[in-house]
């Protein structure tokens, strides 16, 4: 990022008379204009091609480089208001916590026991992503990697329908949404880690504004043996590493899944504990405490985590924000409906208390 008083016009970059013309007819007219953009914008804006973008990106940056030691909050502000890439939830409340919804640019982690709703949120995250940019949706491709065979194609036309039935009315419109869903299925860590050499050319060639990963936790631990933890480890940062630096570099929002993993210790009188987050137990028994799986490095590259626990006795959840560098903690109830996830906005005062306390400890339990 340039600072404005490191801001040059592009005639000042060293870049050819026709390069500033193209540039200048898009209206980008300084240095702090062409490097707020990555390497795909440019190939987006001025139909050139990608070796072209980034030997523009490279001139500007190598005459401003000096100047771009530091910048201000303000000047970061504008350029997110200028450009904003977050992708909604559907939860008006999560939204508004995280100014907007899963922000680009970061890795997003949905973490809870099974049957709390991640692949649902996953999903519904998905359908958003597809949306136009007028429905606050993101207008572009998903790359969706199902691990668990829980994509289901039918499952996101009747969330699209549900939540927008004024949209969705025609067979060509579900084609299409269905269209902006690449879906690779998954069978290991290591499969994974053989297709990450291949994801930035599919971001480009597909205009993908959104990755989503369901489940990490499984491809993880289930192709490694105990004493394998060291290689599963080293696989598992490259992949987190290689997810974080396309999320940056392309501006588009990451969400994996997690699962809950059982820690030491236990609660009586049917509660299970989520780190610190409390789960009322089916049947009321005895469980073992629960916690974030894959450990300490990988929790290291996530930047939110949203911790979920759904009871399907009662039909309704308690989802939790424990983790985020843009907002505090919160938490609200939802259920689950034709729609997706929905928020309870009346279940607010009615929920147990045993669901409520302790919010802020599950990112620290490995």
């Amino acid at each position: 990022m340039v600072s404005t008083s490191g801001d040059l016009s592009l005639r000042r970059c060293g870049l050819k008379d026709k390069t500033v013309f193209l540039l200048e007819s898009k209206k980008l007219r300084s240095s702090y204009d062409v490097l707020r953009l990555t390497a795909l914008d440019l190939v987006q804006q001025l139909d050139v091609s990608l070796g072209e973008a980034r030997e523009i990106l490279a001139a500007v940056s190598s005459r401003v480089a000096r100047r771009a030691e530091r910048t201000t909050a303000l000047h970061m502000k504008e350029a997110e208001i200028k450009d904003p890439r977050s992708v909604r939830t559907g939860l008006e409340t999560l939204d508004a916590a995280l100014k907007g919804g899963l922000r680009a640019g970061t890795v997003t982690e949905f973490v809870g026991p099974p049957g709390s709703c991640k692949s649902q949120m996953c999903l519904q995250v998905a359908l958003f992503a597809t949306l136009p940019r007028n429905l606050g949706g993101l207008d572009g491709k998903v790359l969706y990697f199902d691990a668990e065979n829980h994509f289901r194609a039918e499952r996101l036309v009747q969330m699209a329908q549900a939540r927008f039935p004024d949209r969705y009315l025609t067979v060509p419109l579900l084609h299409k949404l269905l269209g902006r869903v690449l879906v690779s299925q998954l069978s290991s860590l290591s499969h994974l880690e053989s297709l990450l050499p291949s994801l930035e050319k599919t971001i480009l060639e597909h205009d993908v504004r959104c990755i989503v990963v369901d489940n990490i936790a499984v491809l993880a631990r289930t192709e490694y043996a105990i004493d394998e933890t060291v290689r599963r480890q080293e696989v598992l940062g490259k992949v987190a590493s290689y997810l974080k630096r396309l999320a940056c570099a392309y501006r588009i929002p990451v969400v994996t899944v997690n699962q809950a993993t059982a820690t030491c210790g236990r609660e009586k009188g049917g509660v299970m504990d989520m780190g610190a987050m409390k789960v009322r137990a089916a049947g009321g028994a005895e469980e073992d405490s629960m916690g974030a799986a894959l450990g300490p490095k990988w929790a290291h590259y996530i930047n939110t985590r949203v911790s979920l626990a759904y009871d399907g006795s009662e039909g309704r959840g308690l989802l939790s924000l424990v983790k985020s560098p843009f907002a505090p903690e919160m938490a609200l109830s939802f259920s689950s409906a034709p729609a997706g996830v929905l928020e309870d906005v009346n279940a607010a005062e009615s929920v147990a208390p045993d669901l409520l306390p302790h919010l802020s400890a599950l990112q620290y339990l490995w």
